[in-house]
């Protein structure tokens, strides 16, 4: 039995490893947009002066981000580069829930 569970805590141990940390998390306005470079600009709003440069190349995106919208963004720092897990576009959500009410 004991083989058993050091086994186990091994498994644990390693599929939390693989996990990596967790993902960094900015929510802001979007400042900038480009379609080329698939990057989006945000203004942090808990530090307004800090602005992000992230790649949206292989995330998750909801409604497409355009300047002024509010968004939030689940990303990894790959070598000094901010790379997009997901983001999810607040002001088009709260626009879809308002068509939806009517």
């Amino acid at each position: 039995m004991g083989g058993l569970r050091r086994r186990a805590a091994v498994l644990v141990v390693a599929l939390l490893s693989a996990c990596g940390p967790a993902p960094l998390v900015v929510q802001g306005t979007v400042i900038g947009v480009d379609d080329a470079a698939e990057t989006v600009t945000v203004r942090d709003e808990l530090a307004p002066s800090r602005e992000l440069v992230i790649s949206l190349q292989g995330a998750e995106v909801g409604s497409p981000p355009e300047v002024g919208d509010l968004v939030r963004i689940a990303y990894r720092d790959e070598a000094g580069r901010a790379a997009a897990l997901r983001l999810m576009n607040l002001t088009r959500q709260e626009e879809l829930a308002r068509g939806h009410r009517r």
